[in-house]
C-alpha cells in the first residue's frame, strides 16, 4: 500500500510527522486545525489528552494552540508534561490513561523548524492509513468544521512533568531488572552527555542518578544548541577529543532524545577499524544482547536493512528476526503481533522496548551500560567479539516515476543471475538480492527524499561489499 507524503513549500505532512519551517508554512492556526481534526475524528467529548515537546522556541506557543483546540473540543483534561523526550510522553499516556495526545518537535531538524506527532491511546504515532485519512481530512476541512462542543467545561490543564519523568525511570530500572540495577550502580559507570539544549536535559540527572553514572554533561542549556541539530559524525566527531581512559564513551542526543549516537575514544582497536561514532547497527546488537538475556524463542521486528549482525547476535538465545519494511511504525505494528520484547531498525540506530512505541535514546545506554556491568568487559571487547560486517550506503537520483519500474527491473535482473529475492511493503517497499547468507544488495525508493533511490550493500566480506555496490549501481545508471 502506497501513502501520500503531502508536500507545499516547506511544509512537509507524512506518516512520520508535520514539520516545516515555523512561521512560514508551519503555524500556529495549522496546529489548531489539525488539534480540532484529529479530536473530531479519533476522539470524543471528555478525552483525557497530553501534550508534550521538545525544546524549541516554538514548541511553548504551538502547545498553547493544541491546549486550546482540545479545550474546543470538549475534553475533559490535559496533562501537559512540559518539555520531556517523546519516549517520556509515550509512556504518560499509557501510565496516566490517557486517551492520546500531542507531541510537538522537528526531531533531529534544525531549531527554525518544528512540527508534530499526533500519539494514540497506547502511545504509539499513528499507522499511515490513519494519517492518510487524518491529512485528507485537514485539507479538507473549512471554517464550519471548527465549532466548539456544547455545554463544554474548559478542560482542566494539569502539570505532570515531574511525574511523567518518575514514571519512566521507573520503567528503565524495572526493564534491567534488581540484578543488573545493581551491578550498573556498583560499577561507578563515567560518561559523557552531549543532549545539545534538547529534551534529554530534563531527564539526564535522574537517569544518572538511578544508576549512579558520573556524568559530564556539555550543552546543557535548555534551548541553546551547540550544534547541528543532528548527531552524526560531523557533529559528534569532537567530543572522542574529550574523551580519556576514564569514560567509557559520549552520548549525542537528538532534539527529542529518540535517538542517541555513542562516541568511542579514538585510541580504541575497535575504533580505529571502524570509526569513533559507533555503527546503529552495532547499537541495537548491544540492546538485543542485554534484553534478551534469560528469555528464549522471542521474535526481534527489524527492518529490511538492519546488518546480519543483529540476527547472529540473537541466536544464542534461539530468536529470531522478522524482517519489514523500512519505518518506525511498520516495526512497531510487527511487535505488537508478534509481541516482541524488543526490536528496532539498525540502519539509524533506533531501538524500541515495549510498551513505549518509539526509539528510545535513553535505554539504549541502559541496555548497553547492563551489557558492561554484567560481562565485566568494556565496549571494546564486546564489540571485538561480534562478528564483523561491512556495508555501503548510496543515494541515486531517480525521478519519483521511474522509481517502481527500476525496482523491479533490479529485481528481474538479479533474479536472472540466480539470486533469492526478499522484497517488503509492496510496490514501492525495499527489494534485497542474497549471494549467499551473509551478503546482500537492498534498494528502495526513499519515501522522505523526494528523487532519491536507496541502494545498501552488506557483506562480513569487505571485498564483496565494494563489488556488490558496485555493480547496483551500475545496472541501475543503465536502466
Amino acid at each position: 500500500m502506497c501513502y501520500n507524503v503531502f508536500m507545499a513549500g516547506g511544509l512537509i505532512e507524512s506518516f512520520s510527522g508535520i514539520r516545516g519551517i515555523y512561521g512560514q508554512e508551519l503555524t500556529g492556526d495549522l496546529a489548531y486545525k489539525y488539534g480540532m481534526v484529529y479530536h473530531h475524528i479519533f476522539h470524543k467529548p471528555g478525552a483525557i489528552l497530553v501534550v508534550a515537546g521538545d525544546s524549541r522556541k516554538s514548541t511553548s506557543v504551538l502547545k498553547k494552540y493544541f491546549i486550546r483546540s482540545f479545550q474546543d473540543c470538549g475534553a475533559k483534561k490535559i496533562f501537559d508534561l512540559g518539555v520531556v523526550p517523546i519516549q517520556v510522553a509515550e509512556l504518560a499516556i499509557i501510565k496516566f490513561k490517557a486517551q492520546g495526545g500531542v507531541y510537538i518537535s522537528a526531531s533531529h531538524n534544525e531549531p527554525e523548524f518544528n512540527g508534530w506527532k499526533l500519539l494514540k491511546q497506547d502511545g504509539a504515532l499513528f499507522y499511515p492509513r490513519q494519517v492518510d485519512r487524518l491529512i485528507r481530512a485537514v485539507h479538507q476541512a473549512g471554517a464550519n468544521n471548527f465549532k466548539s462542543a456544547n455545554n463544554r467545561q474548559i478542560a482542566t490543564v494539569i502539570d505532570k512533568h515531574q511525574q511523567a519523568i518518575q514514571a519512566y525511570i521507573r520503567f528503565i530500572s524495572v526493564s534491567l531488572g534488581k540484578q543488573a540495577m545493581a551491578k550498573i550502580k556498583q560499577a561507578n559507570f563515567k560518561i559523557i552527555f552531549d543532549p545539545n539544549g534538547g529534551a534529554a536535559i530534563s531527564v539526564i540527572k535522574l537517569f544518572c542518578q538511578a544508576l549512579n553514572i558520573q556524568a559530564k554533561i556539555v550543552n546543557s542549556r535548555l534551548g541553546q544548541f551547540g550544534r547541528k541539530v543532528e548527531p552524526n559524525v560531523e557533529s559528534l566527531g569532537y567530543l572522542s577529543a574529550k574523551l580519556n581512559d576514564d569514560y567509557l564513551f559520549a552520548a549525542g542526543f537528538d532534539c527529542d532524545a529518540d535517538r542517541v549516537e555513542f562516541v568511542l575514544p579514538a585510541q580504541s582497536n575497535f575504533a580505529k577499524e571502524m570509526g569513533v561514532v559507533l555503527n546503529g547497527n552495532y547499537v541495537l546488537a548491544l540492546a538485543c544482547d542485554a534484553r534478551l538475556a534469560g528469555t528464549k524463542n522471542q521474535i526481534v521486528v527489524t527492518n529490511d536493512v538492519t546488518s546480519y549482525l543483529v540476527r547472529d547476535v540473537i541466536k544464542k538465545y534461539q530468536a529470531k528476526i522478522k524482517e519489514v519494511e523500512v519505518g518506525e511504525m511498520v516495526v512497531v505494528k510487527a511487535m505488537g503481533k508478534y509481541q516482541s520484547v524488543i526490536g528496532g531498525e539498525g540502519s539509524n540506530g533506533g531501538i524500541i522496548v515495549s510498551p513505549i512505541k518509539c526509539r528510545d535514546g535513553l535505554m539504549s545506554i541502559a541496555l548497553i551500560l547492563k551489557m558492561l556491568a554484567i560481562h565485566g568487559q568494556s565496549l571494546s571487547e564486546i564489540l571485538a567479539e561480534y562478528p564483523k560486517y561491512y556495508s555501503s550506503h548510496n543515494k541515486v537520483v531517480c525521478q519519483s516515476d521511474k522509481a517502481i519500474d527500476a525496482r523491479q527491473r533490479l529485481i528481474d535482473y538479479f533474479k536472472n543471475k540466480g539470486y533469492k529475492i526478499r522484497t517488503t511493503g509492496g510496490i514501492t517497499g525495499g527489494a534485497k538480492a542474497l549471494l549467499d547468507i551473509n551478503t546482500y544488495t537492498w534498494w528502495r525508493q526513499s519515501k522522505t527524499e523526494p528523487g532519491v533511490f536507496r541502494i545498501y550493500c552488506e557483506s562480513d566480506d569487505k571485498n564483496k561489499v565494494d563489488e556488490l555496490a558496485r555493480e547496483t549501481i551500475q545496472i541501475f545508471n543503465k536502466l
